[in-house]
């Protein structure tokens, strides 16, 4: 799966830009909030990068169907007090005929993590094996080791 160079990684963003992707009537459910419209989600996403402070995104394809697609991903970020955090889910995403998201189902779980545990931003993943044997992502870090990460 490829892999995108740390320097060229997601580290925040711009919420009036990166909202024009979505439908004029997208529905999103991000964790247990629900939005609808394009104007909520450009606000669900200025509240979430304030809060999620030198924030690293990693995605992987998992499969898709028709105009839907599944992704897994994890992400870290710092808080303003801090504390280290990395997070970890599956999106689902489905897709209008004009190519923008219609839907966006996003499912996360998160931990606080020492500074010295983050991985996201390393040049070397840890390679996840099982996932490799299904074809899909195999570079998706899902542990350090014999550490589990879930």
């Amino acid at each position: 799966m490829h892999q995108v160079p740390p320097q060229q990684r997601h580290t925040g963003g711009d919420p009036d830009r990166v909202a024009l992707a979505y439908t004029i009537d997208t529905e999103w459910r991000n964790r247990a909030e629900f939005v609808k419209g394009r104007e909520a989600v450009r606000e669900l996403l200025r509240r979430k990068w304030e809060k999620e402070r030198h924030y690293v995104l990693r995605k992987y394809y998992f499969g898709h169907v028709q105009n839907r697609i599944s992704v897994c991903f994890e992400y870290e970020y710092q808080d303003e007090a801090g504390q280290w955090y990395r997070a970890y889910g599956n999106e689902n995403w489905e897709f209008a005929q004009n190519g923008l998201m219609r839907k966006r189902i996003a499912s996360i779980n998160e931990a606080p993590i020492a500074e010295g545990e983050r991985r996201i931003a390393v040049d070397s993943p840890t390679r996840n094996t099982w996932l490799a044997e299904q074809g899909v992502g195999g570079e998706f870090p899902l542990g350090g080791g014999s550490k589990l990460a879930y």
